[in-house]
């Protein structure tokens, strides 16, 4: 049995466990900022690892050229990862590798799909950063309307899904013209208060009133 106070315990922490782990928390944040617990995740940080070091192998590097050189070493172990995470979080937050996979001849000749990297519709819709129109109807039927943009705020912990709205709107009427209340005027909902939210991109000039 290992002694992880050993050296070579560090080792096999510093090489197989490390980079896995830095690639998966750099990742998370292009996508729901949650990670799992590092007990839980040890195989997935050890199999990120591997991954990363196959891919480093692919230049021609050995891990023996490395191993031997400290500053590569570490740059090998802490900024290389961070730059995998980086590009893996850029991709799965565009979806832009899913995608491309998707259109390719040999998916579609052999009718494969892909799970999607964001778990919920919620994560996926708010993490795009777009700026939209909410009309919010709450668990007692009331109408919110309001602007949600770069300083309204989602939160991405599944067991609290509150949610903040930097501008509110008033209107007057069924289908009548969004008035924007007092200038900075917001509001938090909670969870339990969303029944369902409908999104609509910029409205026409006419449809929205300042004063």
């Amino acid at each position: 049995m290992i002694d992880l106070k050993s050296p070579e315990a560090f080792q096999i922490i510093l090489y197989l466990v490390v980079p896995g782990l830095i690639t998966t928390y750099l990742r998370a944040q292009f996508l729901t900022g949650r990670m799992q617990k590092h007990t839980d995740a040890i195989l997935a940080y050890l199999t990120i690892s591997l991954i990363y070091w196959a891919s480093i192998m692919l230049t021609g590097l050995t891990l023996k050229q490395i191993i031997s050189d400290p500053i590569f070493s570490l740059l090998a172990i802490f900024v290389g990862p961070g730059l995998f995470g980086l590009i893996l979080g850029v991709s799965a937050g565009t979806d832009f590798l899913r995608r491309f996979l998707l259109k390719s001849w040999i998916f579609q000749r052999l009718k494969l799909n892909l799970v999607h990297p964001t778990p919920t519709a919620w994560d996926w819709k708010f993490q795009r950063g777009e700026t939209h129109f909410l009309l919010i109807t709450t668990s007692e039927g009331l109408k919110i309307r309001g602007e949600y943009g770069s300083n309204s705020f989602a939160s991405n912990d599944p067991t609290e899904r509150d949610l903040f709205i930097e501008q509110l709107y008033e209107f007057q009427e069924e289908g009548g013209p969004w008035k924007k209340a007092e200038a900075g005027k917001g509001i938090l909902i909670r969870p339990s208060e969303i029944k369902y939210i409908e999104f609509y991109p910029k409205l026409p000039a006419e449809k929205v009133q300042d004063d």
